[in-house]
């Protein structure tokens, strides 16, 4: 073959011709859509045996054929990358006669000692590749990926390792992946080619009705038993993403939580907290105290590129200069060094309480919705039907804040026995345990005191010992 220009090649038609000659029928109207998309990034969901992987696999190649490309599988593991391999060698090594295509050059497909490579005549390369070798990924240019059960790749994976590979070059992304709570990232992306932002990035959703093959009375079957609405079947057969599984906090409820900004009133109580990070982020959260005892997540500082701590103190006393009197800041206990650094850039800075149980049952306590609970301050007097309200409650401009709780859940047992870790919880933490070291340093709701009256010698006692913490800056209560 002669060396071609990919920017003058008509995608388009040469699927379609492609297509016609090895007998690939399309006719679900969403995959057919997907295959004419012309996005950089596309991000396919779809339950399983959903023809995702039969899906991309075919997309690619007519960018295989092409000479001189250059295309990886990334999977979570080389037999997990194997399926979309499996079928690309299918096509145009077992199949290439009904494409009058020569044999290979070179070609390796053994799992076990992770050999999945197909080199052919006109210098196109196939490669499959395991993201638990992530050394193996660096230093390519690359025209295609495939990002191989996606659900199970972290984040660093594509944006470390994978993306910068494809600037260059151009190539394309095709992301595909079963509804997960851990596929965090890809459902981000998800969301961003959905809302059309961004133009290189687009957004595809089927359910197992696109594979011609799957036997539909195991789909009724399972409607029938679970439900149409049962989140099982949404998530496991329709493709929809409900995140029902193992939350740790389950009563965060977003239309409850998360509110509409307002201007926090300058007499209010401040209080920080701070989650250090080099190569994980590093988080600081405000929380102000309102007037019934409840807590405003109003401001979120998260950074997830490396900086020096003068340069994070620079940017939290920045922000923090706009507030009213902040009474305590309070960090991870396990970074000595960062608290004492912090208070070296005039940042007071103390250890937070960093017992999890307790501070997870903080949490918890403060998401509860119950009739004591006080209305968002910006909604005093106003009437709704709702009669539970939370003591937490968090501006939704605190976009990585409310994005963690989502993801945040428990890690299935069979993955803590194997690993022996103490910490059972998957997904980013940064935020959330910056918000538990904070509601750590309130009492908790529900504890119980005693109710005296007004005019009581013992009350007017406790005014005037609250007055005297007010007045010393160290009482952090109602004002």
């Amino acid at each position: 073959m002669s060396s071609i220009s990919q920017q003058n090649i008509d995608w388009g038609a040469t699927k379609k011709r492609l297509f016609n000659l090895m007998g690939y029928e399309v006719k679900h109207p969403k995959v057919i859509k997907f295959h004419e998309s012309k996005a950089k990034t596309r991000v396919i969901v779809a339950p399983r045996r959903g023809s995702k992987s039969w899906s991309v696999s075919h997309d690619v190649l007519a960018k295989i054929i092409v000479p001189n490309t250059k295309g990886w599988i990334v999977g979570p593991s080389y037999d997990l990358a194997e399926k979309e391999f499996r079928y690309i060698h299918q096509r145009l090594v077992i199949e290439r006669e009904k494409l009058g295509l020569p044999r290979p050059v070179t070609c390796a497909t053994n799992v076990r000692t992770g050999q999945l490579y197909i080199k052919f005549p006109w210098g196109s390369t196939v490669e499959g590749k395991s993201a638990g070798r992530p050394d193996s990924l660096l230093g390519e240019a690359l025209d295609w990926v495939i990002y191989s059960e996606a659900a199970m790749l972290p984040r660093m994976i594509r944006e470390r390792y994978v993306e910068p590979t494809l600037i260059t070059t151009q190539g394309e992304e095709l992301i595909g992946t079963t509804p997960s709570m851990s596929a965090e990232w890809v459902h981000e992306l998800f969301i961003a080619g959905q809302e059309g932002i961004h133009p290189e990035i687009e957004s595809f959703h089927w359910g197992v009705q696109a594979n011609p093959t799957y036997p539909m009375e195991e789909f009724y079957r399972a409607r029938k038993f679970y439900g149409a609405e049962h989140p099982v079947f949404r998530e496991q057969y329709l493709g929809e993403w409900v995140f029902y599984g193992g939350m740790v906090y389950p009563n965060y409820n977003p239309a409850v939580h998360v509110i509409d900004p307002f201007d926090i009133p300058k007499d209010w109580p401040v209080l920080r907290a701070i989650d250090f990070g080099s190569r994980d982020p590093f988080v600081c959260l405000w929380g102000a105290v309102g007037p019934e005892n409840e807590v405003y997540i109003y401001r979120e500082y998260y950074n997830r590129e490396a900086a020096p701590i003068n340069e994070h103190a620079n940017t939290i006393k920045e922000y923090s200069a706009r507030d009213g009197r902040v009474i305590k800041t309070v960090a991870d206990p396990e970074s000595k060094q960062s608290i004492e650094d912090l208070c070296h850039e005039r940042i007071p800075t103390v250890q937070a309480n960093n017992d999890r149980s307790a501070g997870r049952m903080r949490v918890m306590e403060y998401l509860s919705a119950t009739p004591e609970g006080p209305k968002p301050y910006s909604m005093q007097g106003v009437e709704t039907d709702r009669k539970k309200w939370p003591r937490v409650y968090i501006f939704n401009t605190c976009k990585e804040t409310t994005r963690e709780f989502k993801f945040y859940r428990w890690k299935e047992r069979s993955k803590v026995v194997r690993e022996k870790e103490k910490e059972t919880t998957e997904g980013e933490d940064h935020a959330m345990d910056t918000l538990r070291y904070l509601l750590m340093e309130r009492p908790s709701p529900f504890k119980f005191t005693r109710r005296l009256p007004y005019n009581s010698f013992a009350a007017a006692l406790g005014r005037f010992k609250n007055l005297r913490f007010l007045n010393s800056g160290n009482y952090i209560g109602r004002k």
